[in-house]
């Protein structure tokens, strides 16, 4: 499979977000007729696997059309996503990335953490017919809109509640600030990196947004009325929060499950995740493995960017770049979706459907 492939409308690029997740899906490639590969094993193997494709997808629409993509994986190690595996992440995402265009993907998404890893930066790689997302509009888009649809379905008033954006210095954490800036009583801004945290509050202020910021999420958890975790960082801890407090766990991996199962007051889902009514199928089929969802057709807003502008036929670079998701262009890639019977996931987390 390392030839162009005719009529390939999209690509996706992307990576496994656990070892429990890359085991499954190595054992399913490999033949029914070999022993089970232990993830010890995996683990020693998986970093050296070079990207490759590993099916084909076909999407339909409710207009009645059909497109034609392809997922590649990484094989990116879930556990050293951080700096100090930059230089080795990026040499495979870049991999990956010429590996798409080789195929001749129209449109390329590049999904979690691999558009993270270059920053949105896809411009170096847009020469040629293939043009790169990074799905982040989508995805902020599904977010916000769940959002405004939970604290509906709670008694929630949105105008009158705080809102905590965790990694609110990131693409899509900047993308959900600017929809819902002019929304909310308040809004509560939390990342790493104080300085462009000070910067995003100081631009808000200036448009008389109410907002407050801090580098220490504690500081803000129990003002909180609704919390977007749109962090990918793992070990955040929310403690103090609001009784009745709704959560949108929107980062990749989910990283949150293991702090409401034992707490049933807290209202949790996962967000960012659309739904493609029409469905779609793969080959072969890896979907027991690769994707498991409480609900048929879910899948992450990222990809989901791509195939709407497949559908579109509106082959250019979409998401790049940092900071460049406004709310009209949100607006008009969810309306793209629905246009097609594409739309936000339903309710759920880790025990099921709301």
């Amino acid at each position: 499979m390392d030839s162009t492939v005719a009529g390939l409308d999209f690509a996706v690029i992307g990576h496994q977000d656990c070892w429990q997740n890359v085991s499954a899906f190595m054992n399913a490639i490999r033949s029914n007729e070999r022993e089970a590969l232990p993830v010890e094993k995996i683990k020693d193997i998986f970093p050296f696997i070079p990207p490759r494709d590993l099916f084909r997808v076909k999407v339909k629409s409710i207009t009645g059309a059909e497109i034609n993509g392809m997922y590649i994986e990484t094989f990116l190690d879930p556990d050293k996503l951080d700096a100090a595996y930059i230089k080795t992440n990026i040499s495979k995402v870049k991999q990956a990335i010429s590996f798409a265009k080789k195929m001749g993907a129209k449109i390329v998404a590049l999904g979690g953490f691999t558009s993270i890893v270059l920053e949105g930066d896809l411009d170096p790689f847009s020469p040629g017919e293939s043009k790169f997302t990074t799905g982040n509009t989508l995805t902020a888009a599904y977010i916000v809109k769940a959002v405004e649809k939970a604290a509906l379905s709670q008694a929630i008033n949105l105008q009158d509640s705080a809102v905590l954006i965790i990694g609110a210095t990131g693409d899509i954490g900047m993308g959900c600030i600017n929809f819902l800036k002019n929304k909310t009583r308040q809004l509560l801004l939390n990342a790493r990196n104080h300085h462009r945290l000070e910067k995003a509050a100081q631009r808000l202020a200036s448009e008389n947004v109410r907002v407050k910021y801090s580098s220490c999420l504690q500081e803000l958890i129990p003002e909180a009325d609704i919390i977007i975790a749109a962090a990918s960082s793992s070990g955040i801890q929310l403690n103090g929060c609001k009784k009745n407090v709704l959560i949108c766990d929107a980062g990749y991996p989910k990283n949150l499950e293991t702090i409401f199962e034992n707490n049933g007051v807290l209202r949790s889902f996962h967000g960012g995740m659309g739904l493609v009514s029409k469905g779609f199928s793969f080959n072969p089929d890896y979907s027991n493995t690769v994707y498991r969802y409480a609900a048929p057709y879910i899948i992450h807003g990222c990809i989901l960017e791509a195939m709407v502008l497949a559908f579109e036929k509106r082959f250019e670079n979409y998401s790049t770049g940092k900071g460049n998701i406004s709310a009209d262009k949100m607006e008009e890639i969810y309306a793209l979706g629905v246009k097609h019977g594409i739309d936000m996931a339903p309710f759920y987390n880790a025990k099921g459907l709301w």
